[in-house]
């Protein structure tokens, strides 16, 4: 009896295995530098190396020397910045309606470049914190979460605007960030996001050891992106041409129904 329940339970649990959903592919590691770690869905804790392929629902976190640039599967690039955690919340690149990339960055400082699920849908990216929620319109953008207080740093979110357009909300309001604006959410004050007069301190006294790569990397995934947006437009147009006899049949034959119903009214007593 208990080798058959033995047998019973290695069926169900081989079953649940295979049945179980695949996690969708976020990206691929481009580079890493310092001490960098992914924390799987399942609890364990890997050493991130270039090449090593990121899942939705895993976290990555950088130690004080740690930096890592994560390519998305849709064209787009994140910097993940020393001493910071963030988790890839949903995320799918599959060309269809219910594509969307969110992420919550616990702590530390990520610039994203947004790729082709933003460009299609921006209101399917968003990037959460502790204060704030970040949608984007076409973007080259850096959030940071400060969680203690450090000299000019008070504790919060800070965004900053490379390209495109950021709106941040909080429960106390929102800003658009335009490029070349940096905006404050202050995690203990109950006042909606403000513009700041200049670049918080923080962004002058970091040094990064691999943000060379990212220009280089953005020009070639921004044409991919436009590639892609281009021959879907191209796909579409073929397809409503593909549609025209169809189409234009259904137009004759809804312009015959409107002339013998106009007939029929004509002839009624």
């Amino acid at each position: 009896m208990d080798i058959m329940k033995n047998i019973y339970l290695l069926l169900a649990t081989v079953f649940f295995i295979h049945s179980a959903p695949a996690a969708e592919l976020f990206g691929t590691v481009d580079a890493v530098t310092g001490e960098v770690t992914v924390l799987t869905a399942n609890g364990e804790s890997l050493r991130v190396s270039s090449g090593q392929k990121i899942f939705e629902g895993q976290t990555i976190q950088t130690s004080a020397s740690g930096e890592v640039h994560i390519a998305s599967a849709d064209s787009g690039l994140i910097a993940l910045r020393p001493n910071s955690n963030v988790r890839i919340d949903r995320f799918s690149a599959k060309g269809e309606p219910a594509d969307e990339s969110v992420l919550t960055l616990f702590k530390g400082a990520m610039r994203a470049i947004t790729g082709w699920v933003a460009k299609r849908n921006p209101s399917a990216y968003r990037i959460k914190t502790p204060t704030a929620t970040i949608g984007v319109r076409g973007t080259d953008h850096e959030t940071t979460v400060i969680e203690t207080a450090t000299g000019d740093s008070l504790p919060g979110t800070y965004n900053t605007v490379q390209e495109g357009i950021t709106v941040v909300q909080t429960a106390h309001g929102e800003i658009e960030v335009r490029p070349g604006q940096h905006i404050f959410a202050s995690r203990d004050d109950n006042a909606a996001p403000r513009l700041l007069a200049q670049h918080p301190g923080f962004f002058l006294r970091r040094q990064l050891r691999i943000e060379e790569r990212i220009q280089q990397r953005k020009e070639a995934m921004q044409q991919h992106v436009k590639n892609i947006m281009e021959d879907r437009a191209e796909a579409v147009r073929e397809n409503i041409g593909d549609r025209k006899p169809e189409i234009q049949k259904n137009r004759e034959a809804l312009k015959r129904r409107i002339q013998e119903h106009r007939a029929r009214e004509r002839t009624k007593p």
